[in-house]
């Protein structure tokens, strides 16, 4: 499960290697990603009856408590590292992935989106270029905050007994993160997004926000 081969909206076919490199839309041109070539979003074939969580039970336990809010038939899009790394079967010329559930962010359901895992979408923000001689008003990128766009039901419990979901999170909130708080990106480039058009979104966990700003933007 690779792009390679697959359109982009504007109907060009990536006929690339996987191991190639490509430049990313966030950070450093400078520096490419084989990540962006990963599939990241695949429709669910099968989901376990009920998940299982035992903070007594390290490692076979989820890493926290939630509900399986995945059916047959859902788009889910998950972990890069999962995507890369996951135990692969092909059977009848399909290939199938092995995707932990702790690992998966969001599904889509139609037109619902449903978030995984206490996990949030968040809008990026970029700083205001106030340079005289500035030709864009966007600046760099603010890996600070972001805007919420997407969230779902909080986690109930960790295994870690600090970590906590922030409660109350509404779709508009300016949100501060932690700090050393892991951007990671639903997708990577815009042209090939399924998810919301040309939009790109950061994703993480409720627990990894440390307060609102503002409300409702």
């Amino acid at each position: 499960m690779t792009a390679e081969g697959k359109k982009t909206k504007g109907g060009i076919v990536v006929g690339f290697e996987e191991d190639t490199n490509f430049y990313s839309e966030v950070e450093d041109a400078s520096v490419g990603h084989e990540a962006d070539l990963a599939q990241v979003v695949a429709p669910v074939f099968k989901v376990p009856p009920e998940l299982y969580y035992n903070p007594d039970d390290h490692h076979h336990s989820m890493p926290w408590d939630c509900d399986m809010e995945l059916q047959v038939g859902d788009l889910v899009w998950f972990s890069i590292m999962e995507s890369r790394n996951a135990t692969a079967i092909r059977c009848n010329d399909k290939l199938y992935k092995l995707i932990p559930y702790s690992e998966t962010y969001c599904a889509k359901r139609g037109k619902e989106v449903i978030m995984l895992n206490g996990y949030v979408l968040l809008e990026r923000v970029f700083e205001k270029n106030t340079s005289p001689l500035a030709i864009y008003r966007q600046g760099d990128l603010d890996i600070t905050k972001g805007i919420v766009r997407y969230v779902g039901k909080p986690n109930r419990e960790y295994v870690y007994d600090s970590y906590v979901d922030f409660v109350g999170l509404e779709v508009g909130d300016e949100v501060l993160l932690s700090p050393r708080t892991a951007l990671v990106p639903l997708e990577r480039k815009s042209y090939m997004s399924k998810f919301d058009n040309d939009k790109l979104y950061w994703v993480v966990q409720a627990r990894k926000i440390a307060m609102v700003l503002s409300k409702g933007n």
